[in-house]
């Protein structure tokens, strides 16, 4: 039967409270009187609960819900969702519907057991966590999605929406949730529905960020005598196919009365190695963890102002390794590597970086907890103690930690 596969549950409403009471008094005003009047609007306030509870049953059956989202998702910027409602029910519509989105995160920052308990645990119960384990942060407010006033029957509807993921991370969508309260709001029934896929938030971007003296200096421009795409004059030809019309000078082809291009000079590529290691060497406060957030923050705006500048960029951490590369696509998998990177002493079993070439080696930059030996000129160290709140950093501060 149906109803055996409904996953559905019950929660009272200040109405059901107010109701039931009324039904109460009503009953025993019936019984002690024996007014015939009062037992028929005794059996009138019963028939309403009987039916109240199977219309709102039928408003969730034969539904399907649907979500979709960008590709391309950061951190605290608006992201426009839709999602869909699908009627399958052939002449009764579906009124009064609350979709909702049911998130479980799998890597991202993280926050203490506490506020984790109180935001993961719903529906009662005690969650099992050893004391140095750190729950995950709550992956966002999705039970009240979007609200849809009727769903017609054999139709389709949908709703676009703005939501801003509070953090970074990678999260499992592990099935939907929609509520009603129709037709007389006594009992709040959700159905779940199970489904599975996954959002990578990429880490908040910052435009304005300022790239190191020492990187910007080591990037400047360096042209070579060989033929290229520069911005300086190399030499005058006759043109040849394949050549690009843009590159054709005029005023020398007026003078010669024959079809004239110039060359330019050839500038060397630039590239630079942005290695970030997230293991600490001790247990992290809650204000270092907040430091390291704003690390894979930083680390993100300076790999999105180099790609834009067009400089070859390569992103190492001890799990995971890209090439040099400078497209939106590769910045893209960069920056999904920092979506999922966690402060963890060890490499995970199944993270393993590839084995890069070790020649042309290129400067470097290094997020880091200490120092970090690197493969190549180390322009810029960004260790993220530094990047710790000016208070926390007090000595009085660190008495207490101590004590």
């Amino acid at each position: 039967m149906e109803l055996a596969r409904l996953d559905i549950s019950y929660a009272p409403t200040q109405e059901t409270a107010f109701f039931v009471l009324l039904t109460v008094v009503v009953a025993l005003s019936a019984f002690n009187t024996g007014n015939n009047l009062l037992y028929l609007i005794f059996a009138i306030l019963i028939s309403v609960i009987v039916a109240s509870g199977i219309v709102s049953e039928s408003m969730l059956r034969g539904l399907t819900v649907g979500l979709r989202f960008p590709e391309h998702i950061h951190a605290g910027q608006a992201a426009v969702l839709e999602v869909s409602v699908a009627n399958q029910k052939y002449l009764v519509p579906s009124m009064s519907l609350t979709v909702g989105v049911r998130l479980s995160q799998k890597a991202g920052p993280r926050t203490t057991a506490q506020a984790a308990a109180k935001r993961w645990w719903p529906w009662g119960g005690k969650p099992q966590n050893k004391p140095q384990d750190r729950p995950r942060v709550e992956a966002a407010k999705l039970d009240n999605l979007v609200h849809f006033v009727i769903v017609g029957p054999r139709a389709r509807v949908r709703q676009t929406i703005e939501h801003r993921f509070p953090a970074r991370g990678q999260y499992n969508i592990t099935g939907f949730t929609v509520t009603t309260k129709f037709p007389f709001g006594f009992l709040q029934k959700t159905r779940r529905f199970a489904a599975s896929g996954t959002i990578v938030v990429y880490p908040a971007v910052d435009a304005a960020v300022s790239v190191p003296k020492a990187l910007s200096e080591a990037l400047g421009a360096r042209e070579t005598n060989r033929r290229g795409l520069g911005a300086d004059l190399y030499a005058i030809r006759q043109y040849r196919d394949g050549d690009r019309r843009r590159d054709i000078d005029w005023k020398a082809t007026a003078k010669t009365r024959r079809l004239m291009v110039r060359d330019r000079l050839r500038e060397d590529e630039r590239r630079v190695t942005v290695r970030f290691d997230p293991r600490p060497a001790r247990d992290l406060s809650d204000a270092e963890l907040a430091a390291f957030e704003t690390g894979v923050t930083q680390a993100a705006s300076l790999l999105n102002r180099l790609v834009k500048s067009g400089v070859l960029v390569r992103l190492v951490t001890p799990e995971a390794a890209t090439e040099f590369g400078n497209t939106p696509r590769h910045l893209h998998d960069m920056l999904r590597i920092l979506a999922v990177v966690e402060p963890r002493r060890e490499v995970s079993a199944t993270g393993s970086a590839p084995n890069l070439p070790t020649r042309e080696p290129a400067p470097e930059v290094v997020f880091a907890w200490n120092g970090l030996p690197a493969g190549g000129p180390v322009l810029a160290r960004i260790s993220f103690d530094d990047l710790r709140p000016a208070d926390d950093l007090k000595p009085e501060n660190k008495v207490k930690k101590e004590a």
